[in-house]
């Protein structure tokens, strides 16, 4: 009996470079579930859904990054990753089919995602691949989940080379087979603010449009700038408070009921 026993399989949600996603339910308890398992059969695939799984065990706690409930290796090249459910759908397939975001909720989105990239910067985890396909927004709860930490590095040094990255997502250190680093990450969630605001043609051009409010416009490139440590990190400014203030500043309130 292996853990996929304990599940019935629903749908195929989603596929990625390296996992199939199905949303699922546990039979004996009733409750739904997220079971990710490695498309190619792959000692290497496996011990990347391992490692994401040791990550995502790390960070458990916080609300904006998925809850791991179990792990099993089926075999010496498969395994299952079990997450809670999520109920949304990522930011990439909502601007894709509604257009871009009110810069309002653009800019509680990329809060929300400032949020779990600290705690897990805190935790010594750089995500490495943060994009408008692994973040799914919730709007019932106003909140967002930053999923798909296949490639994300834990206590990275000066030797650590990057997994591996989405080409149009890549922060310039990647694209240079450098160290991911904190910096990394908030070129990747200066990416999704831009995403939100102007699809993806602005972030083809890497150009806010001209609408967007200009501070939060602002903000947005300075997580952009090609030096990563130009970039803002959370050594040397309050990131999130910065943007909270922009908020109240742009649109009289800090938080949307």
């Amino acid at each position: 009996m292996t853990i996929l026993d304990e599940y019935e399989i629903i749908e195929q949600i989603s596929e990625g470079g390296f996992g199939r996603i199905f949303k699922a339910r546990h039979k004996a308890l009733e409750e739904l579930a997220c079971l990710k398992q490695n498309i190619t059969p792959s000692t290497e695939h496996v011990e990347l859904l391992r490692q994401e799984a040791k990550i995502l065990w790390k960070l458990d706690e916080y609300h904006s990054i998925p809850s791991a409930k179990g792990f099993c290796q089926l075999d010496g090249t498969n395994a299952v990753l079990v997450m809670r459910y999520i109920d949304g759908k990522t930011l990439e397939s909502i601007v894709a089919k509604n257009g871009r975001l009110h810069p309002e909720d653009a800019a509680w989105i990329t809060e929300r995602l400032l949020g779990a990239l600290y705690y897990a910067h805190a935790n010594g985890i750089i995500h490495s691949d943060v994009k408008p396909g692994n973040v799914i927004v919730e709007p019932r709860k106003r909140d967002i989940k930053l999923i798909d930490w296949g490639l994300s590095v834990y206590k990275p040094t000066s030797t650590t080379r990057p997994v591996g990255s989405t080409p149009a997502y890549a922060a310039p250190e990647i694209i240079d087979r450098k160290p991911p680093i904190p910096e990394t990450d908030i070129y990747g969630a200066g990416l999704v603010l831009l995403y939100a605001l102007g699809g993806e043609d602005a972030v083809m051009n890497k150009r806010f449009p001209g609408d967007a409010p200009k501070p939060l416009a602002e903000f947005g490139q300075s997580l952009l700038l090609y030096d990563p440590t130009q970039r803002p990190n959370w050594n040397k400014i309050n990131i999130i408070g910065r943007l909270s203030d922009i908020r109240e500043d742009a649109f009289g309130r800090r938080h949307v009921a």
